[in-house]
């Protein structure tokens, strides 16, 4: 929902906005603190089951470990970046 190229569906205006400016939060983030050496990357969760997504999607645990994964393997190449728990870049 934080993506503005993935909007396909519209709708859901607040909740969009606010995962948009915390993702431009992260990316301003990572530019004042690259010099520090410090990375910072937005990370996607996935569909997770929770009462907002009707109990659909994938098992909180999944997207735990999906996440921390994510976090093990970037490094500060890839600071301000946006990911999927899953593996995948998420454009912007």
């Amino acid at each position: 929902m934080g993506s503005i190229d993935d909007n396909t569906s519209g709708g859901s205006y607040g909740y969009r906005m606010s995962k948009a400016a915390v993702n431009m939060a992260g990316k301003s983030l990572s530019v004042d603190l690259r010099e520090d050496g410090i990375g910072v990357f937005m990370l996607h969760p996935g569909w997770v089951s929770t009462d907002m997504t009707g109990n659909t999607g994938i098992d909180a645990r999944q997207s735990a470990a999906g996440l921390i994964e994510r976090m093990d393997a970037l490094d500060l190449d890839q600071t301000g970046t946006f990911w999927h728990q899953e593996g995948y870049q998420l454009t912007w």
